[in-house]
Parts: C-alpha cells; sequence; structure tokens
C-alpha cells in the first residue's frame, strides 16, 4: 500500500511526499541489503523504491515513474495475499 500512496504523491504532490519519501528510501535501502542473496528482483524493486523516495525528497518528478511504482505495489500487494 506505501508504493501506491507514493505514486499517488508523485503524480499528485501533497503534504505527505516527505513523509513517503524517507519511509520509501528506508525500505529501498533495506532491500538492497537483500543483494547478496542473489535475488534479481528484490534488488530492481529497491532500486525503484530508492529512485522514488528521493524525487519525493526533492520534489523532482520524472513523468512517468510513477507508473513504475504503482505497478510494483499492485504486484507486491498481490504476491503478499497469494502467499
Amino acid at each position: 500500500m506505501v508504493d501506491i500512496l507514493a505514486g499517488v504523491s508523485l503524480l499528485i504532490p501533497n503534504f505527505l511526499g516527505f513523509y513517503l519519501g524517507v519511509l520509501i528510501l528506508l525500505k529501498g535501502l533495506s532491500s538492497m541489503l537483500g543483494l547478496p542473496t542473489g535475488d534479481l528482483g528484490i534488488v530492481i524493486m529497491g532500486i525503484i523504491d530508492i529512485i522514488a523516495g528521493i524525487m519525493l525528497l526533492t520534489n523532482f518528478s520524472i513523468p512517468w515513474f510513477w507508473v513504475l511504482l504503482m505497478i510494483k505495489g499492485v504486484y507486491s500487494l498481490i504476491a503478499g495475499m497469494a502467499s
């Protein structure tokens, strides 16, 4: 759900942007700790989180990047429900 909220914050800047940016950045950094495990999917998702966190913290947005974050959020939500 945090990924979806962050995607909305990238699309429509709001007051939650800074707080979501910190949360997403920390989440991305913790995902990068999975790098030694060799799971490339988690590393790619961590990189997306880190980029999104930096964009939310700096109020700089790539126009299409919110789509990646929303797809990642929906995928994570479905994968979490399936397991």
